[in-house]
């Protein structure tokens, strides 16, 4: 039989966690760089790359896949024995090392008042500034040339996608695997931003970490989608409806599999165009793109979370339950 006294005291120590981990983003914000793992992870992949002799899409595939499974070994294995040494004997120190281990592996804080700082701006009629900030904070894209509504379509691009890879897939995986999971799942997401991309220099080398980040997003992407669907229901003024046949009419209209689920929903529930030129158009509506559509994408992403991450919860108890129930 399962020990179900291990289980709920495992269950109620990840709680504290969680709620740690979020009261630490909400009020700290992120640590230094100089002892920020995620920031190590990218020096790792940075040091990997730059030892890589450039021969044949063969080797620079093979060489990819290397880096990524080194990494997750090398960033994962050393949590997942520091907290089996731990282990559920010593709960507060379990929860002392947890909260912060956990926290670094998501952010939501930097993500909102990026965008709030941009929303500012641009109601300050500040465009030099919006755009300056939407490069630095937010998107790779030039945004020298961008208008003020084309300034607000990135914003509330880039707020709808990294929702799920800043915080729903780390704690998606924090619920199925601990936080050796979160950890795992944040270098490879480190690397599909670092690595993954369709040009001379990365096109084979990063394609292990590509595939290996979309599909590790393919769940958690169609729940926080969903998830924004159920937010719109709650507030006054928008409509649910239109964000569901949004986000099912544009999902597959941008290269990731994953990313059109997210803005698609967010596009339907503010009724607006969102458009990356030359790469997607998601027809949400027909509204202005102004600084307010910012203010309310903002309400939505928080409502949302707040959702889904409940939704993980009890999915997670679920399963533990059925699990008790089958044995």
């Amino acid at each position: 039989m399962i020990n179900q006294k291990a289980y709920a005291i495992n269950d109620n120590m990840n709680s504290i966690i969680l709620a740690g981990a979020l009261v630490w983003d909400r009020i700290l914000g992120e640590p230094s760089v100089k002892i920020h793992p995620t920031v190590w992870m990218g020096n790792y992949i940075r040091f990997i790359w730059e030892k890589k002799k450039r021969r044949s899409p063969l080797t620079d595939f093979i060489w990819g896949a290397f880096l990524l499974l080194s990494g997750v070994i090398l960033f994962s294995i050393p949590v997942f024995f520091l907290f089996q040494f731990v282990g559920s004997s010593q709960p507060v120190l379990k929860v002392l090392l947890g909260i912060p281990f956990l926290k670094v592996s998501f952010s939501i804080r930097y993500l909102l008042q990026a965008a709030g700082e941009i929303r500012d701006e641009l109601l300050l009629e500040n465009l030099a500034e919006a755009r300056r900030l939407t490069a630095y904070h937010l998107v790779s894209r030039d945004t020298s040339t961008l208008s003020q509504e084309e300034i607000v379509s990135a914003v509330i691009e880039s707020v709808a996608e990294n929702i799920t890879d800043s915080f729903i897939s780390p704690l998606f995986y924090f619920f199925l695997c601990g936080i050796p999971g979160a950890w795992a799942f944040r270098f490879i997401n480190t690397g599909d931003a670092m690595i993954a991309y369709r040009n001379k220099e990365y096109e084979w080398g990063g394609k292990t970490t590509a595939w290996a980040d979309s599909f590790l997003n393919w769940i958690p992407a169609r729940l926080t989608g969903i998830g924004i669907v159920l937010a719109t229901l709650l507030i006054p003024g928008i409509s649910g409806k239109n964000s569901w046949k949004s986000m099912i009419k544009n999902h597959s209209r941008t290269a990731s599999p994953n990313a059109g689920w997210t803005m698609g929903a967010m596009a339907g529930s503010l009724n607006i165009r969102l458009e990356k030129k030359g790469e997607y158009l998601l027809d949400g509506g027909s509204d202005t793109l102004t600084a307010s559509k910012i203010d309310n994408c903002l309400k939505i992403t928080l409502l949302s979370l707040i959702m889904t991450m409940f939704f993980l919860i009890l999915l997670v108890q679920g399963g533990v339950w059925a699990l008790n129930m089958a044995v």
